[in-house]
């Protein structure tokens, strides 16, 4: 017992210097309070580090946006890099439990580079993330048929879509889907050699192997895998002698019937500056994309998110339909916005409410002058299908009238930044449901009626002129 309290002791004298360098650089006083000051230190060593945080946002919020100075701070002060472990909840630390099949009690997050896996086999550096699995994927229109191409290359890796080549804007998932297939093939095949690898530290690595004579090792690191998973790879864009090594290695691997998962910010043909054998490469397999999720699928990712923290504080429907209807480009700042609206309820034991969150709201969102105002829509609608704008915003039912109407509240959705009340406001105060409705009528006939579809983009065309 007093061993124990002598370790603990000595953890928050070392943890003290990791704060006060970590305060040192962080640059803000108020990120540094709600981030690092509820963090218990239970174990510091050169070797390894295990912290007490709150709750799992804690872990995610670090991890993404804290993890390298964190790791620098620790650096600094032990003289080494180990590895760092998080525990949520008041237990002592444990083994960590499968990301698929959260315990019920506390939880253990591993972080960083290093993610030791003894009884799953060899993970090498993937970093996979505890979160990032299936189970914790929401599925929606926008990603339905990633996400099943996925499970198949999980299921069968080296068989099914090999490469397998996923694109999107930042933050929609594709990184999530694509730790999640390493983590199911983990699960399938506990002596998996998994290897998860951002482009730029790929292009990092070869140039430290080339300066050091160590590109055979190098090698052998990337081509005796049995999945290969490469984030961003336009980073490996205009970098030639970068590309060629790729080359090389997704010959090597494909060859061997060993899988390659990448993710891109574009489809191989519109990544400027890539070989033109890299992009034949990709587009041998499955090319697929993510759009931005509708707002019924951003609801469900943030109600999916709640449900997964053991926080008494759970925001009502209408703030969680505020978060998703304000941001609807990027689930990270989706749940980026949930996350600080809960750790601050949660801090300061404050209620959440509409005001809390539309303070919260003007750090994601940055509203643009936009030229294609509700008034131009109206008109043009109302002149493209010969009535009258004031008929729109009227209380008539007709058919005549209905469809257009429609149309407009469709378009006023797609080219503003209005929210569901805001447009229902527009049209004598009609309720955010109407909206809803009125939207999924019209990008339902646009998905089947293919003249109907040109008509709407002709509406579009002449707004954006």
């Amino acid at each position: 017992m007093a061993s124990q309290s002598t370790q603990l002791e000595d953890a928050g004298r070392l943890w003290e210097e990791v704060l006060a360098v970590v305060q040192g650089r962080i640059g803000s006083q108020q990120a540094f309070e709600t981030w690092f000051k509820p963090i218990q230190p239970l174990r510091l060593s050169s070797r390894e580090v295990e912290l007490q945080v709150p709750n799992s946002f804690f872990v995610d919020w670090i991890h993404q946006h804290h993890l390298a100075g964190l790791r620098e701070a620790l650096s600094a002060v032990l003289g080494e890099s180990p590895e760092v472990r998080f525990v949520t909840g008041g237990g002592a630390p444990h083994r960590p439990a499968d990301p698929a099949e959260p315990s019920a009690g506390e939880h253990h997050h591993p972080a960083g580079s290093r993610r030791p896996r003894p009884e799953r086999g060899r993970a090498l550096d993937s970093a996979l993330n505890p979160r990032h699995t299936f189970t914790h994927f929401v599925v929606g229109g926008s990603n339905q048929f990633t996400h099943a191409a996925c499970r198949a290359v999980a299921e069968r890796p080296g068989n099914s879509y090999n490469p397998l080549f996923i694109f999107a804007g930042s933050g929609l998932g594709k990184t999530h889907l694509m730790h999640a297939v390493g983590h199911q093939v983990l699960e399938s095949r506990p002596d998996a050699r998994v290897c998860y690898v951002p482009a730029e530290r790929f292009t990092n690595e070869m140039i430290y192997a080339i300066q050091h004579a160590q590109t055979l090792a190098f090698r052998n690191k990337y081509r005796n895998v049995d999945l290969l998973l490469i984030d961003d790879i336009q980073f490996l864009a205009g970098k030639e002698s970068t590309q060629e090594e790729f080359f090389y290695t997704f010959n090597a691997l494909r060859d061997s019937h060993k899988q390659i998962v990448v993710t891109a910010d574009k489809p191989p043909k519109d990544i400027p500056m890539l070989e033109e054998r890299l992009i034949s490469r990709f587009n041998q397999g499955l090319v697929t994309d993510i759009k931005q999720p509708d707002l019924e699928t951003r609801l469900a990712i943030l109600r999916n998110r709640c449900d997964e923290e053991p926080v008494d504080l759970k925001p009502p429907d209408d703030v969680l339909l505020m978060i998703a209807d304000r941001i609807r480009n990027n689930v990270r700042d989706l749940e980026g916005c949930l996350v600080r609206v809960l750790a601050l309820g949660s801090l300061v034991h404050q209620e959440v409410t509409n005001e809390m969150v539309e303070e919260m709201l003007q750090h994601y969102v940055h509203a643009e002058p936009d030229v294609t105002t509700p008034e131009r829509i109206l008109n043009t609608v109302a002149e493209d299908f010969g009535i009258k704008a004031d008929a729109l915003i009227g209380r008539r039912r007709t058919q005549s009238i209905v469809l257009p109407r429609q149309v407009a509240m469709y378009l006023l959705r797609q080219l503003t930044e209005l929210s569901l009340v805001e447009i229902g406001s527009l049209f004598g105060g009609r309720d955010h449901t109407t909206v809803m409705y009125a939207c999924d009528r019209v990008g339902a006939r646009v998905a089947q009626d293919s003249s109907f579809a040109d008509k709407i983009n002709a509406l579009i065309s002449t707004l954006a002129a």
